[in-house]
């Protein structure tokens, strides 16, 4: 009977761990099979990375619709934000997914179990336990994960709203819910704001698109020094 149940916990923790693998894995065959050749390298570049990248949906997404835009034009509106607003979902739920069944195992590996304390307290600064802030946890965490800022992805608000303690389902639901609302939102606008750009800075657009992202890089390879001279000098005193 113990042996039972021990294999019968150790199939459980396979599935928890390798169903959100294998359904990525799937999920991006279906693209290389469905998305026409000329869309497949931005939409797949896009996936890759908003998963690995330190840039969030704010950058990501309007690249990838200016890209499309500069590809075909708006003949196809309605595809590229469909295509471009459903990968970042599908990265944020999958991610979620992922972390909801696999967060405890995850802290045990040494640099990730750190990466995720310091994201754990992250979200305690975020949003402190309170009574009210328990009672609209749902809408506070949709919000959060909707707004386009670094840290807004589904990977840190779903520790978020595990650190407050709201239940799995309801963390997941609230990851879906604002990851479209502002997926959507930021793809809508830069279709908009990217036909204007073209039509102003025609192939220059990307010039343009370039320095904005190394102002990036650069702004956050400060911000993030500075934390880390200020995390060091707190630790030292």
């Amino acid at each position: 009977m113990v042996e039972e149940d021990r294999a019968r916990s150790v199939m459980q923790r396979l599935f928890l761990f390798w169903f959100p693998i294998l359904v990525s894995a799937f999920y991006i065959v279906l693209l290389w099979a469905v998305v026409p050749d000329p869309m497949f390298p931005v939409i797949g570049t896009l996936l890759l990375s908003y998963f690995i990248s330190p840039f969030g949906k704010e950058v990501l997404i309007p690249t990838a619709v200016i890209a499309l835009l500069t590809l075909h034009g708006p003949n196809q509106a309605a595809l590229d934000i469909l295509l471009v607003t459903s990968t970042v979902v599908f990265v944020d739920v999958m991610c979620s997914l992922f972390l909801l069944w696999n967060l405890d195992l995850l802290k045990h590996i040494p640099r990730i179990g750190r990466l995720i304390a310091r994201v754990e307290k992250f979200g305690r600064a975020r949003m402190r336990k309170s009574r009210r802030r328990r009672r609209h946890s749902f809408i506070a965490l949709t919000s959060y994960m909707a707004l386009p800022f670094q840290g807004s992805g589904g990977i840190v608000s779903t520790i978020v709203g595990m650190v407050i303690g709201m239940r799995k389902r309801r963390v997941w639901l609230a990851v879906w819910i604002g990851s479209i609302a502002g997926s959507l939102t930021i793809a809508l606008v830069s279709f908009y704001a990217g036909q204007i750009l073209i039509d102003v800075f025609g192939s220059f657009v990307w010039y343009l698109i370039g320095i904005l992202v190394m102002a990036g890089i650069a702004a956050y390879i400060i911000v993030s020094y500075i934390r880390y001279r200020r995390t060091k000098a707190l630790a030292s005193a």
